[in-house]
C-alpha cells in the first residue's frame, strides 16, 4: 500500500468480514498468521499491532476454552451422565475433544478474538481514527500513515 494513500474508514460490517476470514482488521489484505501457529507482530500490511499487549492473548484463550467446554465438553458429558452412551467413553472423547480441539480452533478464536475486540472499540483502529491523534497501536515506520 502507498504511504500517501490513507485507509478507507472500517465498518463493523468490514471488521466482522475481515475476522471472518482471518484478516487484518484495519486493511483487510493481510493474513493475521505467518506461520500455522505464529501470528504477525504487526500487518505486514499497514504495520497496525495485532497484539495489542502481554495479556492480549487472554482472548483467545477465553474464546477457545469456551466452544471446548460449552459445546464439545458439556455436551458429551452429559449425555454419558444420562446413559445414551457409556460413561467412560464419554470421559475419554472429552478428554480428547480438550486436548485437540483448542489446537484445530487456535487461528480462529485468534481471528474471533479481533473481530470482537474491534466491532465494540472501532475507533481503536488506525483506518477510523482522527488524524490529531497519538498513534500507539502501530509499528514506528508505519505511523505516519
Amino acid at each position: 500500500m502507498n504511504d500517501l494513500e490513507p485507509l478507507p474508514k472500517a465498518s463493523h460490517r468490514d471488521i466482522i468480514a475481515r475476522g471472518l476470514t482471518g484478516r487484518c482488521p484495519n486493511c483487510g489484505k493481510a493474513k493475521l498468521f505467518r506461520s500455522l501457529v505464529r501470528i504477525h507482530h504487526s500487518c505486514p500490511n499497514c504495520g497496525m499491532r495485532l497484539e495489542r499487549g502481554d495479556g492480549f492473548f487472554l482472548g483467545p484463550l477465553c474464546i477457545n476454552y469456551g466452544i471446548v467446554a460449552l459445546f464439545f465438553v458439556a455436551p458429551l458429558l452429559l449425555i454419558g451422565v444420562a446413559g445414551w452412551i457409556p460413561l467412560k467413553l464419554a470421559l475419554a472423547l472429552s478428554l480428547g475433544g480438550a486436548l485437540l480441539l483448542p489446537i484445530v480452533l487456535y487461528r480462529y478464536s485468534w481471528s474471533w478474538w479481533l473481530m470482537i475486540y474491534y466491532t465494540c472499540l472501532p475507533d481503536e483502529l488506525h483506518a477510523n481514527r482522527s488524524s490529531d491523534c497519538d498513534d500507539l497501536s502501530f509499528e514506528e515506520e508505519k505511523r505516519a500513515r
